[in-house]
């Protein structure tokens, strides 16, 4: 073929290529490649609705379009057991035939451990006597509560895998709403009681393990071996673990001011999506971030083997072995406190502060999370957050308790007291609305048996 032919056949062939290519769009690619399976649960609360007219502007073809919007709820059925119109509650645990106690702080509230009696009322448990101290102020040295084996201020309580039950007494009673006396031995204790009242033993602590500004926050029993209490404790001065070994009354601390366990002076909470500041009545006044909290939720692994724990001024949640913490600092055994700061173990980011944790006998450990209005749990076996109940009525919820009821099913009870519109935190404004609430939803799991 001669050259010049040659070059006008290619040349077609070039124009030809061109214009069959034209009939393409520049955007005729692949944006993303072919779709695998969706993470689980992404979903959970999302679903699309029209606007009202007064939000489109009395357009049609916008009052037509459905949006995207967040629910607010998912997870099983939140079932209301028991409405609070005297007290302000904190604690709540059950026992196996669906007896329920609770916990009220103590300043002018008339007692401070109570079970309830009906879905709306509670009554002093075991008995009136034992919620009244003779005193809370020591009259010689003001500004200091008193030792008593009566209940002062119960912080916490919680029902062994023998339907016995273990009260917290700070030993700080609430003066003008705010402010804690401070704590004198035999003041703070724990104490535990048969189901028919009958007190079996009553653990008290002395100065080097609890302070007078120590803050008994929560407690968790393990009746394996000796038997061991764990016990947050939530000040700002002295953070800490406190262990009690059962059999010998002898207690301890671990983890004191350790990164683990101090509060993060930073946070700034939300709640409702509205940001929360501290606003004290005390000197200098000043608003500060909601950073005051320590070492607050624990709970205990369904084997034992690990303590969960987290500050309540914080949005991380840490483990640590309990071998460590059992083993009692001493001249014979100096290394303890060092072993057991070297094995606490950061689980990362939980995506909301927390105030209580619970475990059941699958392994899941359950987070509240006040700023979701939600309830989490955390997954040991994959090291993940799982969504597990939502919805705009858990307002706060604070402590948690699971029950195996012997009439049947499995259940997690939680308190709501809406802790962030109280006095503390709003410049002596009490923003509250009763009745508080407590709550339950059934769980797939039962009551871990640690014992």
């Amino acid at each position: 073929m001669h050259y010049l032919s040659i070059l006008t056949t290619l040349a077609l062939g070039t124009v030809l290529t061109v214009s069959a290519q034209d009939n393409s769009s520049v955007f005729d690619f692949p944006e993303y490649p072919p779709p695998l399976t969706p993470p689980p649960d992404q979903t959970l609360a999302d679903s699309t609705a029209t606007l009202p007219a007064n939000q489109t502007g009395g357009d049609p073809a916008l009052g037509a379009a459905k949006i995207h919007y967040d629910t607010g709820v998912y997870g099983p059925t939140v079932e209301l057991v028991h409405a609070y119109y005297s007290y302000w509650p904190i604690g709540v645990a059950v026992s196996s035939d669906e007896r329920i106690f609770t916990t009220f702080q103590r300043g002018n509230e008339t007692f401070t451990l109570a079970e309830v009696n009906s879905t709306t009322t509670e009554i002093p448990f075991p008995d009136e006597d034992t919620n009244t101290p003779p005193a809370f102020v020591d009259p010689s040295n003001p500004g200091v509560s008193v030792a008593t084996d009566k209940l002062i201020f119960v912080q916490a309580i919680v029902i062994d895998a023998l339907d016995r039950i273990w009260a917290l007494d700070v030993g700080r009673p609430r003066v003008n709403g705010s402010i804690l006396l401070a704590a004198t031995p035999g003041g703070p204790k724990l104490v535990g009681f048969y189901p028919n009242g009958t007190r079996f033993t009553t653990i008290t602590f002395p100065t080097s393990v609890v302070a007078g500004d120590s803050a008994l926050n929560d407690v968790r029993i393990d009746l394996r071996g000796d038997g061991f209490a764990y016990i947050s404790d939530s000040s700002p001065q002295r953070p800490g673990i406190v262990v009690v070994n059962l059999n010998t009354q002898e207690s301890w601390r671990h983890l004191n001011n350790h990164f683990s366990t101090v509060a993060h002076g930073d946070l700034i909470s939300f709640h409702n999506g509205v940001p929360t500041y501290i606003h004290p009545l005390t000197s200098p006044f000043a608003t500060t971030p909601y950073g005051s909290s320590a070492a607050n939720a624990i709970a205990l692994s369904a084997d034992g083997t690990s303590l969960y724990f987290a500050p309540q001024s914080g949005r991380h949640l840490f483990r640590v072995p309990t071998s460590f913490l059992q083993s009692q600092p001493s001249a014979t055994n100096p290394n303890a406190i060092i072993l057991a700061n070297q094995a606490v173990q950061q689980l990362g980011d939980v995506g909301s502060h927390l105030d209580g944790l619970e475990t059941d006998d699958q392994g899941y450990i359950y987070l509240t999370a006040p700023e979701h209005n939600a309830i989490n749990r955390f997954n040991p076996n994959t090291g993940m957050i799982e969504p597990f109940v939502r919805s705009p009525f858990i307002q706060w919820p604070d402590t948690l308790s699971i029950a195996s009821l012997t009439s049947g099913g499995n259940y997690l009870y939680f308190t709501c007291n809406q802790l962030w519109l109280s006095p503390d935190y709003q410049n002596g404004t009490d923003l509250r609305t009763k009745p508080y609430a407590m709550f339950r939803v059934a769980i797939e799991g039962g009551k871990a048996n640690q014992m």
